[in-house]
């Protein structure tokens, strides 16, 4: 009888062993790239983009439109200051807003400007101590809202070297990804992106572990994914930290 507790005890020790080994990774609670935002007491977030009033189909229209009306980083900045927001939001690459990507891109698939929007409110925003975040979407499900198509599935298929379907989540999560490498590469002073949900392609793509490696002093937000490898959630859609 005691050689068998004795055995049983050993059992359980190595099963322990094993459900420890097999623990989920815990969340950076506290990490000093969050620093600057816990010391935040607000941020603006703006959505901008080529479906914002009046509205433009021609990616070039817009542009044209959007500089000879006079846009000025520095008056957003100003603006924020105003508010004594600490940082930004640019949601210009939204699902109802075009896909605008309000920065050069050398990836088609959707609107990219030729004057760098996004480069210019970084820089008009750290002169004055601000931060700016990089909103993305993960949602192709609007992509001819409107009565237009707003995503180029042939072009992004040349670049690629394969057929890729941007109206579908597979693909548009493959465009998005890419998308995210290019602006957190050019983009040094960017402090973080403002993710809008999930995408498949991505998590099986290791794509937020490929920025907490190559931009470890990115801050990532998500909305509505409370997730260890976030450093905040928006709750937009929840009432707490559990799905509501």
């Amino acid at each position: 009888m005691r050689k068998t507790l004795r055995r049983l005890g050993v059992l359980m020790t190595a099963a322990l062993l094993v459900v420890g080994v097999s623990t989920p990774a815990q969340a950076e609670v506290l990490h000093p790239r969050q620093d600057w935002l816990r010391a935040s007491t607000s941020g603006l977030f703006l959505h901008w983009g080529m479906r914002t009033n009046p509205g433009y189909t021609s990616c070039s229209a817009w542009e044209s439109a959007v500089t000879g009306g006079g846009w000025s980083a520095k008056y957003w900045v100003d603006e924020a200051k105003k508010l004594h927001a600490q940082y930004l939001v640019l949601a210009s690459f939204h699902s109802r807003l075009g896909y605008a990507r309000a920065w050069p891109s050398s990836i088609p698939g959707s609107c990219a400007t030729k004057r760098d929007f996004l480069g210019e409110l970084i820089d008009a925003a750290d002169k004055e101590g601000l931060k700016v975040i990089n909103y993305m979407t993960d949602d192709p499900q609007w992509h001819d809202e409107g009565g237009h198509e707003w995503l180029d599935s042939a072009a992004y298929s040349k670049y690629k070297g394969k057929t890729v379907n941007l109206q579908e989540r597979p693909g548009f999560g493959q465009f998005s990804y890419d998308n995210f490498v290019e602006v957190m590469q050019r983009y040094p002073k960017l402090a973080g992106f403002w993710i809008d949900n999930d995408n498949a392609y991505w998590e099986q793509n290791g794509l937020y572990e490929r920025i907490r490696h190559d931009r470890p002093d990115m801050v990532l937000s998500n909305n509505n994914e409370d997730t260890p490898i976030m450093d905040t959630i928006s709750n937009e859609q929840k009432t707490g930290m559990t799905p509501s």
